[in-house]
């Protein structure tokens, strides 16, 4: 690990003081939003419009994101098969939005998740829930827009045109949740569930496939920490598969190291974690909002240290695009997603009163 004097010697001055300016206007603006004073934020002309209060970023604390709510108050406390919550965990997390459960459960309710146990013997259901994922009736958005899921997609897509002997098959959202099922048949749920292994274990297991690199290898794994019954998964651990968001991060504050392999990459994640209160340059009320945006006693997680870095790079490849901007404008809290299905519920009802009075 390095020192905190090695940290400070290796990161540029002007550009450390950018970013650390920008993480506590980051995390005080985040504050605020969740005590409901945002009307006390305006963005620094330091950062411009970049950091209005409608451009989303991902916060470092997950239990802010949309996804982590959605885990531990629909999926993970269901008395339900560890296999299912493990696989609608990944399956979520590989497409981006909890909606995807709604989709193919043709429901307005998020805590009627696929039952993955019901869709591996390919009957009725397996067919019912595929078709309802690949029409999709109410057109409802499931694919996140803030990762890249194109590898994901070819692999999913061509584990399906294998399966099924069709070299032309196009893909569909169902070849997700078929893949799903396939990684958990080589040994995904028993990798997870297995209590000597840690996440650097779990997360170098779904490395090891093709199409998984380090983002989603890392993130949906990190979410298993959430489950009381994976106490064995951390995300605080000394490890970290760093992505190419993250790395440019690193690559803007530490512009003279080189970043060429994932170890070096981990290393300062990892030292960043640890000297974190020496490293960042914050006191008193900066201080405060600095910890009041997270957890554990108010400090940053490994998770949390990468994800810091990845989102700033975020900002900064935006900060002078304003349709860049407009893209982020997105629902990564849970309440979004209430509202969601709520409208849907609506729609629905709306429809069958006309049918009914028809």
């Amino acid at each position: 690990m390095l020192t905190i004097e090695q940290l400070r010697d290796n990161r540029d001055p002007a550009r450390f003081s950018y970013f650390n300016k920008w993480v506590l206007e980051f995390f005080r603006r985040e504050v605020l939003r969740e005590s409901n004073q945002l009307s006390e934020y305006n963005y620094s002309l330091d950062f411009g419009p970049a950091m209005r209060q409608e451009v989303s970023y991902w916060n470092p604390n997950r239990s802010k994101h949309a996804e982590v709510f959605w885990l531990e108050n629909h999926v993970f406390g269901q008395d339900i098969s560890m296999r299912n919550k493990i696989l609608n965990a990944m399956a979520v997390k590989f497409v981006g939005m909890p909606t995807l459960t709604l989709v193919a459960t043709d429901s307005t309710n998020y805590s009627n998740i696929i039952d993955f146990d019901e869709y591996r013997k390919k009957g009725d259901y397996y067919k019912q829930i595929n078709h309802n994922l690949d029409t999709n009736r109410h057109k409802l958005k499931v694919w996140g827009a803030t990762q890249l899921q194109t590898s994901l997609q070819t692999s999913a897509r061509n584990f399906c045109r294998e399966e099924d002997n069709d070299p032309n098959q196009p893909f569909k959202l169902s070849n997700m949740i078929r893949w799903m099922d396939h990684l958990d048949k080589l040994g995904m749920s028993d990798v997870v569930l297995n209590k000597d292994n840690t996440l650097s274990d779990v997360c170098n297991w779904f490395r090891s496939h093709r199409g998984i690199g380090p983002y989603f290898a890392y993130h949906p794994p990190c979410n298993f920490s959430r489950c009381e019954d994976l106490n064995h998964i951390d995300e605080d651990e000394d490890f970290c598969l760093v992505g190419p968001g993250a790395k440019r991060g690193l690559e803007y504050v530490f512009p003279d190291i080189k970043f060429s392999n994932e170890k070096i990459m981990e290393e300062y994640i990892v030292s960043i974690k640890h000297h974190q209160f020496d490293f960042f340059e914050f006191s008193g009320d900066d201080k405060k909002f600095y910890m009041d945006n997270l957890e554990r006693g108010g400090k940053l997680t490994t998770f949390g240290t990468e994800i810091t870095f990845c989102q700033f790079n975020c900002f900064l490849s935006i900060k002078d695009n304003d349709k860049a901007q407009e893209k982020r404008m997105l629902p990564l809290t849970f309440d979004s997603f209430v509202r969601i299905a709520e409208d849907l519920k609506n729609k629905q009802n709306k429809s069958d009163l006309t049918t009914f009075l028809a």
